[in-house]
């Protein structure tokens, strides 16, 4: 009877340590994620023009997974910092065991790779190497989060590859120009825009020896590089969309506009004071990527 209480104790909590999980890997990152890979599935066949194919459903799924179990894992270590910077997560917070999120990490990682064997070798490398990224990025030996050109390499990478995976999981498609375009602009806003979250985290990242760019050049300089680079990838891409994919107009001009928006909010008063409005620059880094993703998907 012991054994088959501790048993039903086990199964009643999992579906909370799951959920907690699930807040530990950060739902607005996974949601980009799987708008990113919808958005890679898009260039390859329009996504609302039939039935959508086992192949698409089963690879986002699969991607989801990885995803998961990377930013479940640097939630694992990136626990004293959180602590310092006083994070909502679950782990800093104590409220999800280190032990029992590893294990959900490990168990998602290993889904990932074995259920990507049913969908082809391009399916199986791309999840690979994106769970890869994410151990060299937050575990040893490598701590590829202690610089921002680590920062910036992983999430480049990380970009490209599931755009890449989306495009394949949906039958591939004729004319890549579009995609690559669109991969590569959406990409370098992700690797280098995307750093504006280290606005909110200097005092821990400074205490873990992480070297983010606020961290070296001094949040002022940081502001100033952060917006110049929105700003630059914004106007590049209308031009590169005007030269060679005249049908990314649109979400070119959503990208450009959340460039403005980014560098207003990043130079303006708007982001100074509390963890809350330092935070405003991440957010709206955020909200553009959402809205340009979108705007592929849907025109």
């Amino acid at each position: 009877m012991p054994y088959v209480n501790l048993v039903r104790g086990r199964c009643c909590e999992a579906p909370a340590i799951l959920y907690r999980c699930f807040l530990e890997a950060r739902p607005a990152v996974q949601g980009i994620f799987l708008l990113r890979f919808l958005a890679g599935a898009s260039f390859a066949s329009p996504l609302f023009a039939g039935g959508v194919s086992f192949s698409l459903l089963a690879g986002a799924a699969l991607w989801i997974c990885a995803t998961l179990s990377v930013y479940i894992f640097n939630g694992v270590m990136d626990v004293e910092e959180d602590r310092i910077n006083s994070s909502s997560r679950p782990v800093a917070r104590g409220k999800l065991k280190v032990a029992h999120a590893a294990g959900v990490s490990g168990g998602l990682a290993a889904l990932s790779v074995a259920g990507s064997f049913a969908l082809g070798s391009t399916m199986v490398w791309s999840v690979v190497v994106l769970l890869a990224l994410g151990w060299f990025y937050s575990g040893p030996p490598f701590y590829l989060k202690l610089w921002p050109s680590g920062l910036a390499a992983v999430a480049i990478l990380a970009a490209l590859i599931t755009y890449n995976a989306g495009y394949v999981a949906n039958g591939d498609g004729s004319d890549v120009r579009p995609l690559f375009v669109f991969a590569v602009v959406t990409a370098l806003w992700m690797g280098l825009v995307g750093q504006t979250k280290d606005l909110s985290d200097v005092q821990g990242d400074r205490q873990a020896g992480r070297r983010s760019g606020p961290v070296v050049w001094g949040e002022d300089v940081a502001r100033i590089v952060f917006s110049g680079v929105a700003l630059s990838l914004g106007g590049g891409y209308i031009l590169l969309a005007i030269l060679f994919a005249p049908s990314l107009l649109i979400s070119a001009f959503v990208l450009a506009s959340g460039a403005v928006l980014v560098a207003g909010v990043s130079l303006g008063p708007w982001s100074r004071g509390d963890k809350s409005k330092r935070r405003r620059p991440y957010r709206a880094f955020m909200l553009t990527q959402y809205a340009t993703n979108l705007a592929v998907i849907l025109w």
